[in-house]
């Protein structure tokens, strides 16, 4: 999650002075340790859908859920480093432990800090090991939240609660569309036989209901085609089986004469230096997203003998548009910058071939260099 997104998600939640079952507000940083491990358990553990938030320097509702504002650090203000190294010295079952990031944000003139709990499907939480601070015992139960309430300190929660908690973790909760993109994303449990003609096929070892099915491809022409050794490439259909249910349909792409496969990348128009752009891309938000995980688990470079595939990748279509953003803002950058010569005997083949695609793999070649900058720069 980005600053600019969270800043006016805490807004919203503070405004709203009341709190819920992924967040709570605190005047200040917890003062006794057992305290803080239940709320952080309980958050965690609540049947919420997305991130939680541990909301410093705002008052309780009761007394009108105010910014109140924190201190300088060193006066009862913690780090993440102090987070994380107070959840890695307990005895979480499996080693599994809540995901967190403290991030500080400047509300109407005053600091506070958010420590994010991250979503993970991988609840319940709970210790091995009683944990006690002064008076207070965190105990071997599992915690949660419902609406503004923690289970108490002393007990568990209910048993239905609990149960939901494991249906979760094993994605039975989730519809067949959902799981899938879940099971994608875990390429080490599928049993996978891509290479049979013309059956090519994969199904889940856990859950062999769901399966893969490759139609036979046929020869296709595209410009990245020539970014490889090889410019044969080769266009088919995976079809995303449950039971007996296609749940969506993807094109895949068997490139370097069948040497590197991939789903299709989409392709995105940018004006840039007064003419339309175009590039290929990924939305890993989108199933083509879980496609691609579950297709390069092994070649997460998307590269093939040396060459790689120019496509890019976003998390969703808000990230895209911080892109086109940074793109608009450096067109001048875009211009100067020079395609790789492997791209401009790439090109040369092309036209040699009788091709005058509107899709030029210079300015991909170029945008991809942007995309680099912007993405190891921090500035994505």
């Amino acid at each position: 999650m980005q600053l600019t997104d969270l800043e006016p998600i805490i807004r919203e939640l503070i405004a709203s002075k009341q709190e819920g079952d992924y967040w709570d507000f605190k005047v200040k940083p917890h003062d006794n340790k057992a305290d803080l491990l239940h709320d952080l358990l309980c958050l965690a553990n609540s049947r919420h859908k997305g991130d939680r938030f541990l909301i410093f320097g705002v008052d309780d509702p009761a007394d009108g859920a105010a910014i109140v504002g924190l201190g300088p650090a060193g006066k009862g203000r913690k780090t993440q480093a102090d987070y994380l190294d107070f959840l890695g010295s307990q005895h979480f079952a499996g080693g599994n432990r809540p995901a967190v990031k403290l991030v500080p944000l400047l509300l109407n003139g005053l600091e506070v800090d958010v420590l994010i709990i991250a979503d993970v499907p991988i609840k319940p939480y709970w210790l091995t090991k009683d944990y006690v601070d002064g008076n207070r015992r965190v105990r071997q139960h599992i915690y949660t939240r419902v609406e503004d309430r923690n289970t108490p300190i002393a007990e568990s929660a209910d048993l239905v609660l609990v149960e939901e908690m494991w249906r979760q973790r094993f994605g039975l909760d989730l519809l067949p569309m959902e799981r899938m993109r879940q099971l994608l994303h875990e390429p080490a449990g599928w049993v996978v036989d891509f290479d049979s003609k013309p059956d090519a096929y994969a199904y889940n070892q856990s859950f062999p209901d769901y399966q893969i099915k490759l139609s036979a491809t046929e020869p296709f022409w595209e410009p990245y085609n020539y970014s490889f050794l090889n410019k044969n490439a080769f266009l088919g259909s995976a079809s995303f089986i449950y039971k007996a249910t296609t749940l969506f349909e993807l094109e895949y792409i068997k490139l370097d004469e069948m040497r590197l496969l991939l789903p299709a990348p989409d392709m995105k128009q940018v004006v840039l230096l007064g003419r339309k752009i175009w590039y290929y891309y990924y939305d890993l938000s989108k199933p083509v997203g879980a496609f691609l995980a579950f297709l390069t688990a092994e070649r997460p470079d998307m590269e093939s003998r040396g060459s790689k595939a120019p496509f890019l990748q976003f998390r969703d279509k808000d990230e895209q548009q911080v892109f086109h953003d940074y793109l608009i803002a450096n067109q001048t950058q875009l211009a100067e910058t020079s395609p790789d010569r492997s791209v401009q005997r790439a090109v040369q083949e092309i036209q040699q071939d009788g091709y005058s695609p509107v899709i030029d793999l210079l300015e991909i070649d170029r945008i991809g260099q942007l995309y680099t900058a912007w993405r190891y720069t921090g500035l994505s």
